[in-house]
């Protein structure tokens, strides 16, 4: 059994949402809420009326059924729909004036790089390290997928972010709404976004955050990109379901969906702009491995010697390094101390840190999860970790839509 808060909240969207809004009444206090809103605005360097007027419009831009979901939870929690709007919005907040126009320079988030340098808003001075930057303003993220000894695929992922937001502190969420696919979401306490979760027909996914420059076509619906991947987890029973999902829909930022199918034990990296993507099977007899840029980028020594400690290209490197010393070859514990390393693990930063950390093998479906701590306390090498066992696996398997 886990230590880890596990909410059950199954039904209909409005439903759903008060079920999980009444248990978190402890957490979604107004003082709660309006310090921890105003905290995430100050470190964003966003206006905190600014804050509330962006968190309405990305709520309106929501799909339907998760603005039910929200709205359920603000009468839940006795708040109302705005302040949990704000509350779930606050930490991917722009700086105030980044959508402006002739403001290109500051469309990251300088809140989300690991090692500003000096002049903020400075544009980098080089391709690379602008992609390198562009990934900044959503979380940093590093993965391992790999075929262990025991034949089995398994995936492991560090979520890097800011410190803040585990004034929270972490959960898992099994929501179960009529007609879709059950799933199990990890990460911190109060969300209902997805962006490390597994479904009942033990199909794994987890989101890195990518830079993608173009804007999402109009010719198919767009979803906030957490709200994407909870969507692609409750619809999705395969890889390929995943990539028809990806192909009908668009994205409000670049990602890198790692999939994994526990009933094939396969894998595949998608990597997503806003509107198009690559798919990228991988062959798991030599582990597959990801930070914020694009895999197939070829990172010589030359790049290697000139990425800053916690950046996309650095982690990329250690996690290299590692692997060259030899494959893990057990789990969960040779995932465990990959994620552990300080080359991989984000430590330093002011605001960033490696907030949680999770380890999954999709086809027993067994997750692996450790939390980092609000004193700056990293998840992998310093959190507890414990086993996470999805409700319906005591129903005897998959359930099907």
């Amino acid at each position: 059994m886990s230590d880890l808060p596990v909410y059950h909240v199954p039904g209909p969207p409005g439903e759903a949402g008060f079920v999980h809004g009444r248990a978190l009444e402890d957490l979604l206090t107004r003082p709660f809420v309006e310090a921890y809103v105003a905290r995430l605005a100050e470190t964003n360097r966003c206006d905190p009326q600014d804050l509330r007027a962006q968190s309405r419009r990305w709520l309106a831009g929501l799909p339907a059924h998760f603005q039910e979901e929200i709205e359920g939870m603000g009468d839940g929690c006795g708040l109302g729909t705005d302040p949990v709007a704000a509350f779930l919005y606050a930490d991917i907040a722009r700086p105030t004036g980044a959508e402006s126009p002739g403001a290109r320079a500051r469309r990251f988030n300088p809140a989300a790089d690991p090692e500003p340098p000096p002049g903020e808003h400075d544009l980098p001075a080089d391709d690379d390290a602008e992609a390198e930057r562009e990934s900044a303003g959503g979380p940093m993220c590093s993965g391992v997928a790999a075929r262990l000894d025991d034949g089995a695929a398994w995936i492991a992922r560090n979520c890097d972010w800011l410190i803040a937001t585990l004034t929270r502190g972490t959960a898992a969420v099994a929501h179960a709404a009529p007609n879709r696919i059950p799933i199990m979401a990890v990460g911190i306490r109060g969300d209902i976004d997805v962006d490390t979760g597994i479904n009942a027909e033990r199909l794994w996914l987890h989101l890195h955050t990518l830079p993608a420059l173009d804007d999402p076509p109009r010719d198919r619906t767009c979803i906030s990109w957490l709200f994407w991947a909870r969507e692609a987890l409750e619809t999705c029973a395969t890889i390929d379901e995943v990539e028809r999902f990806i192909e009908r829909t668009a994205r409000d930022r670049g990602v890198l969906a790692i999939v994994g199918d526990g009933k094939t034990n396969g894998a595949a990296v998608f990597e997503c702009s806003k509107g198009g993507h690559v798919r990228r099977d991988a062959d798991l007899e030599r582990p597959v491995f990801a930070t914020n840029h694009t895999i197939v980028k070829e990172i010589d020594a030359e790049r290697e010697a000139k990425s800053r400690a916690g950046s996309t290209v650095g982690r990329f490197c250690a996690i290299r390094a590692r692997l060259r010393d030899g494959a893990p070859r057990r789990g969960p514990d040779d995932l465990i101390d990959l994620l552990a390393d300080p080359g991989v693990e984000m430590r330093t930063p002011v605001n960033l840190r490696t907030i949680y950390s999770a380890v999954a093998q999709p086809a027993g479906e067994s997750v692996w999860f450790a939390s980092g701590g609000a004193d700056g306390r990293p998840a992998a090498s310093g959190g507890r970790w414990a086993r996470v066992k999805p409700p319906w696996r005591s129903r005897g398997g998959a359930v099907r839509r």
